[in-house]
């Protein structure tokens, strides 16, 4: 046999046992075992932080768009693109909402108006699923609910596991309201009743007051969780939109203060105020 032959027959046999290896993957991760809390829940409490290499300043585009990321948004451009449906890694704006995300992202750099410039960047909350990927976190469980501590500004939500009712749909919140369920290994949160004034990103991307989001967190091994968020806004989108971000397991630490707005100088830059360093 030639040696190329023999590369030929190596080739080949990779391609024929790829999916059996992918597939014993899987079912190795369906069939893991976590950890228990005491009422039986998948134990994910710890310290996480995401794992895809993605930023806050644009979902969409690739690494040319993000030169000014570091200016505006105060992290290192990165280059992961979140959205996983549609295919193309773009939002599906119905025809006046692409227009608007459009007007968004050309003005952001330097806004006419306060409602057009992040809000992340003015000290706002982050909403859901930004806060996801904005920065570390530490879960806490308990039998009724489970609490997410985010490093990022201190902010954190609450998911409650206890069957109670949703929150009347006339109060809006930043970061939303979480109900969740068990599935397995997953945990399913439904996110509704958002205010329409959080964005995807620093470049505009957004949403409606119709926004519900349904979270789905699996717990896939010890150390690594896979988020999934599908984001349906009839309002705005032409059809629900998945994000996929990989989390994963930090060593046990306190959190950072990350007061966020102290010595922010984002919307003195933006809107031309002249910025005086305390003495």
């Amino acid at each position: 046999m030639t040696h190329r032959c023999f590369k030929r027959l190596l080739a080949l046999a990779a391609v024929l046992l790829l999916p059996a290896w992918a597939a014993g993957q899987e079912s190795a991760e369906t069939r893991w075992d976590p950890p228990r809390t005491r009422d039986g829940q998948p134990d994910i409490q710890g310290y996480w932080s995401q794992r895809s290499d993605i930023t806050t300043y644009s979902i969409q585009a690739g690494l040319e768009d993000r030169a000014e990321h570091v200016s505006i948004g105060g992290q290192n451009p990165q280059k992961g693109r979140p959205i996983i449906d549609p295919p193309n890694g773009m939002i599906p704006y119905q025809p006046w909402a692409a227009e608007r995300a459009k007007m968004h992202h050309a003005v952001h750099r330097q806004p006419p108006t306060p409602d057009v410039f992040d809000p992340v960047s003015r000290c706002f909350l982050e909403g859901v699923p930004r806060i996801v990927y904005q920065g570390n976190m530490r879960i806490l469980q308990f039998p009724t609910h489970i609490v997410v501590l985010h490093e990022f500004a201190h902010h954190y939500r609450v998911i409650y596991l206890d069957g109670r009712p949703k929150l009347p749909d006339t109060l809006k919140l930043w970061m939303g309201d979480s109900r969740g369920r068990w599935e397995g290994n997953t945990l399913v949160v439904d996110v509704t009743n958002h205010n329409d004034r959080t964005w995807f990103d620093i470049v505009g991307s957004f949403h409606s007051e119709e926004m519900r989001i349904t979270e789905r967190w699996t717990f896939v091994g010890a150390d690594r969780i896979d988020y999934v968020a599908t984001i349906d806004d009839p309002k705005v989108f032409t059809q629900p939109w998945k994000l996929r971000v990989q989390l994963g397991r930090n060593k046990p630490e306190e959190l950072f203060e990350h007061a966020v707005c102290e010595g922010n100088k984002a919307v003195h830059v933006a809107f031309g105020i002249p910025f005086e360093e305390k003495k």
